[in-house]
């Protein structure tokens, strides 16, 4: 089953998923407007800190909309 990793931070080989795991070894890693409509994710990347600011952060900007 494909499972849909958040992208974290990084660049290059030093890249990483939400839930710790290397970009570059993961092969369905996306940004976090691709996470949210996704079916499939990861649990430990919805968990992670990273989603929950992402989510922080988009309250925020329907309270100032």
């Amino acid at each position: 089953m494909r499972v849909t990793h958040l992208n974290k931070s990084g660049s290059g080989f030093t890249s990483m998923t939400a839930c710790g795991r290397n970009l570059m070894r993961t092969p369905f890693s996306v940004n976090w407007t691709e996470f949210k409509s996704d079916a499939y994710k990861c649990v430990k990347c919805v968990n992670s800190k990273q989603a929950d600011l992402n989510t922080r952060v988009d309250a925020k900007k329907e309270v100032s909309a």
